[in-house]
């Protein structure tokens, strides 16, 4: 669910600086490095080997686990790898085992984060505390895995034994390349108020463009991942999380331990594939962290408006009061008496965002922006300003402020080349684009998603449905039922097909965890997953923020900590004040 974030972070052109916790999402910027499992055959066994060259990796060891393909007909000996890297725990204090983690996405990979060792360093320090291995795997057709389940490989520059299922242990070599995209250009509609915010509507086209770029996604992976011995039909979350289970009884089997316990900690998606895993798997569950929480119903049905954007307008409406509180060396689109004409200089910025009155035109060194492209990316920073308000929204200011005079060089009737130029050259050292980032995050977002849902191909999106999912929220609702437009035109069938419902006793009782704001996994998710697993507990912590974790709020780091060193779940004293600041 995260797709849109990473190209409104990218957009914004200074993500180096943002620090944790999304650095873990921000890895793929980086230069292209020596293949991490080049010297590490796989097995059915875990057999750890030191991971890429051993410089950067040395704090870390690497396994590739040998599973099956499909694990309802293990029989047919076609099998898929799971790449795995290993935090080890500390060598001076007493070992409590191995804790597994997902990043979340769907799409996230998780070996490569490796290069960005604060992650575990973080996980160790605010959520499992010392004594624990960390754990991070690469879900089926991300990453590293085997089969891939990359749509967007240029032809002739993958290689073919990554593309399908392997019958024997073979090396990894090789890297993808994708395509990059520009959006579309078309006029836009209405515009449309929300807690006083002016938000100029999607175009009428909308639906019709996300018809268009589904139809091509789809026919792409139809093309290159949809055979039985390819990754498509095997990217879904019951598949993953019995690889979870394959990787317990592995570490199992390493120590000689009769019985299979897997602790885990899933933020996000993480938490649907935990949900999923307790489900099906009860009794092998041990310590389950699950943080900012998916609604397992919704997600087979893609239908899932209420149970992810509610809080998204809500969340960006509180931007210009912590701007106005920050002042004006600590936030730049600070102005006026009040946090009001904050709010009024954002609107007189997208009042503009009208092609019918505004045309970005005469400027050859920036053909792509037009006032449509710039509306959409002012609304996913809006959006995505969310995922960490206290780090982000510093970034996205300066963003708005460049945008606010390249508007004003380019709208003067009186223009002068010179200073639109210089205009633009600032406006773009904050809004370089990055699409490829978001394709790669993207696509395998949609091949999950669309994977784990009921059948949808056939079903119509309404026109009363894009006014539905709008008025969950004006800045992001279309764009997420576009999501589910994707599916309804996926043709890729799961080979093994589970939609739940999740719930049930589990061996150990679980502890959810939610803030009181969350842009895409809204706390009524938490709360009502811990109503389905008997014993679980509950932890709250009053945050704009994306999870948790993700607040660095230290009263709910003592509460996960004391779960993961002594088993100790929250009582009475279950929530948390913010101590986050924003504009610092």
């Amino acid at each position: 669910m995260l797709q849109q974030v990473f190209l409104a972070l990218a957009l914004l052109g200074t993500v180096e600086g943002l620090g944790n916790p999304l650095d873990q999402f921000l890895y793929k910027r980086q230069a292209p490095r020596e293949p991490l499992f080049v010297n590490v055959p796989a097995s059915v066994d875990l057999e750890w080997y030191s991971c890429g060259n051993g410089i950067i990796e040395s704090k870390f060891e690497c396994a590739r686990l040998s599973v099956p393909l499909d694990y309802k007909r293990p029989e047919n000996g076609l099998r898929a790898i799971v790449p795995i890297v290993k935090f080890p725990a500390e060598s001076n204090v007493p070992y409590k085992g191995s804790v597994l983690y997902n990043p979340g996405g769907p799409g996230q990979p998780g070996v490569e984060l490796i290069y960005l060792d604060s992650v575990f360093e973080d996980i160790r320090s605010e959520v499992v505390g010392p004594g624990w291995d960390i754990i991070a795997f690469d879900p089926r057709g991300m990453g590293y895995s085997i089969p891939h389940g990359s749509c967007n490989i240029t032809p002739g520059t993958f290689v073919p034994e990554r593309q399908n299922a392997t019958t024997l242990p073979t090396m990894l070599t090789g890297s993808n390349t994708r395509h990059r995209r520009r959006a579309p250009t078309f006029p836009p509609n209405n515009d449309e108020v929300v807690f006083n915010m002016l938000i100029p509507d999607d175009p009428p086209s909308r639906k019709t463009i996300a018809y268009a770029e589904a139809d091509s996604w789809t026919r792409a992976c139809q093309e290159l991942v949809s055979q039985y011995n390819q990754a498509g039909p095997h990217m879904n979350t019951v598949v993953m999380a019995t690889d979870m289970l394959s990787i317990a009884q592995a570490l199992a089997r390493e120590k000689n331990e009769s019985d299979t316990i897997l602790n885990y900690y899933g933020p996000s998606y993480g938490s649907l594939l935990g949900q999923y895993f307790a489900t099906l798997y009860p009794d092998n569950v041990g310590k389950f962290y699950l943080d900012g929480v998916v609604d397992a119903d919704t997600w087979v049905t893609q239908d899932n408006a209420n149970t992810t954007i509610i809080h998204v307008d809500k969340i960006w409406s509180k931007f210009f009061s912590a701007c106005y509180n920050a002042g004006p060396t600590k936030c730049s689109m600070f102005t006026g008496r009040n946090s009001h004409a904050v709010r009024d200089r954002f609107n007189a910025i997208t009042a503009k965002l009208n092609a019918t009155k505004y045309e970005l035109e005469g400027i050859p060194e920036a053909p792509h922006l037009n006032i449509t492209s710039l509306l959409w990316t002012v609304k996913g920073l809006a959006f995505g300003g969310g995922y960490g308000p206290s780090f982000i929204w510093p970034l996205l200011s300066n963003y708005l402020v460049s945008l606010e005079t390249l508007l004003a060089s380019i709208g003067s009737a009186n223009r002068d080349p010179e200073v639109s130029r210089r205009a633009l050259s600032e406006f773009q050292k904050r809004a370089e684009p990055a699409v490829d980032l978001y394709t790669k995050i993207s696509e395998s977002f949609y091949q999950v998603a669309c994977t784990d849902a009921r059948d949808l191909r056939g079903v119509e999106i309404t026109d009363a449905d894009w006014k539905a999912w709008k008025a969950v929220s004006k800045i992001i609702g279309p764009y997420k039922l576009a999501d589910r437009v994707r599916c309804t035109k996926w043709p890729i069938r799961p080979s093994w097909e589970w939609y739940g419902p999740v719930g049930g006793k589990t061996r150990t009782p679980i502890l959810f965890a939610g803030t009181t704001l969350d842009l895409i996994t809204p706390l009524i998710n938490s709360e009502k997953a811990r109503t389905l697993f008997k014993g679980a507990k509950m932890l709250y912590v009053d945050e704009i923020m994306h999870t948790v974790s993700g607040t660095k709020n230290k009263c709910a780091a003592r509460h996960v900590l004391a779960y993961f060193q002594n088993g100790t779940l929250p009582g009475h004293d279950n929530r948390c004040k913010g101590e986050a600041t924003i504009f610092k």
